[in-house]
């Protein structure tokens, strides 16, 4: 069989991955991850599968996902943009992964999500925000492992686990800072908030780029987040 087959048997082009077989992958990892995924992971996707609608939103918004990166012909800007949506999908995660972490509850709940969204309308905002969580997780996961597999990156993968946790601490620093202002107080971390954003889109940046870590600022600003991250506490939240 010539190599040109080869490709063609697997869903790809010679150049990269059809819409096909990105889908394809992507719905047999989240019932692969239902199965043997981590805890949270096979959770999320268990979820998803049991629930026709949550599914339906999920593919729906998967598949628009999908048809950006299969419409880059070249394989090393279907990489890239995978590696994009693993970040998109990544912080589209974060704000109901604060509140379930944190578990923030009563009048601070109302008035964080009223910060975050500008809505009053808090009943339907918590619904919308857990179906994204869970649509957004799903996606995370499946972007990350395309990367990690069909494209070969094991490197960003491994930097992306890093990433995450890192994400999370500011993540968590800002929803506290948020907190803290609407009980008239002041957070520790808020004064870091703006440092902390830059660092983040510079390692973002160079994860992206593909740049060696000596001709960049990564391993700079990595050591001096990872620093922060060590040595500072973060306070508990005051629950009214």
């Amino acid at each position: 069989m010539s190599a040109m087959s080869q490709l063609s048997l697997l869903g790809r082009t010679p150049n990269g991955y059809s819409y096909a077989r990105l889908m394809e992958y992507s719905e047999q990892l989240v019932a692969r991850t239902a199965q043997a995924g981590s805890a949270n992971d096979a959770q999320i996707a268990t979820r998803v599968l049991q629930d026709v609608s949550l599914y339906r939103h999920w593919e729906l918004g998967h598949e628009r996902l999908m048809r950006g990166v299969a419409s880059m012909r070249q394989r090393s800007l279907q990489s890239l943009e995978l590696k994009r949506i693993t970040f998109l999908t990544l912080h589209r995660k974060a704000p109901f992964e604060y509140l379930r972490n944190r578990q923030v509850t009563g009048q601070a709940r109302r008035q964080l999500v009223r910060a975050l969204f500008g809505t009053q309308r808090y009943t339907t905002c918590i619904l919308r925000e857990h179906t994204e969580y869970l649509s957004s997780a799903c996606s995370y996961f499946c972007s990350d492992s395309l990367c990690e597999d069909l494209m070969q990156e094991p490197a960003f993968s491994e930097a992306l686990a890093q990433y995450e946790s890192s994400y999370s601490e500011y993540y968590r620093a800002y929803c506290d800072s948020l907190l803290a202002e609407q009980s008239g107080e002041t957070s520790p971390m808020q004064a870091l908030l703006p440092y902390l954003r830059y660092q983040l889109k510079i390692i973002r940046d160079h994860m992206l780029s593909g740049v060696s870590s000596q001709q960049s600022e990564f391993t700079k600003l990595q050591a001096l987040y990872n620093k922060v991250g060590d040595t500072q506490r973060l306070p508990v939240l005051r629950q009214q």
